[in-house]
């Protein structure tokens, strides 16, 4: 099943009723940009961190992040 959308590179749209935004916003973009931080590609990104999350180091000279990731499971 395939689902059409239309990205809304015009980006937040603020205090419109659904019958008066423009097909290319959305009412309801969190953490999202219209166009991908790092490479500037027209698809949907994720908003660039504004501060570190935590105040704890990790990783380090000594002890390197090797792999970052997620693991699905589906039973």
């Amino acid at each position: 099943m395939q689902v059409q959308f239309t990205l809304p590179l015009e980006g937040y749209s603020r205090g419109l009723t659904p019958g008066t935004e423009k097909v290319s916003t959305s009412p309801y973009m969190n953490n999202v940009r219209p166009r991908d931080t790092l490479e500037n590609w027209i698809r949907l990104g994720q908003r660039p961190g504004l501060k570190k999350s935590f105040a704890q180091q990790i990783g380090g000279a000594a002890q390197p992040i090797v792999w970052m990731g997620w693991v699905t499971s589906v039973d």
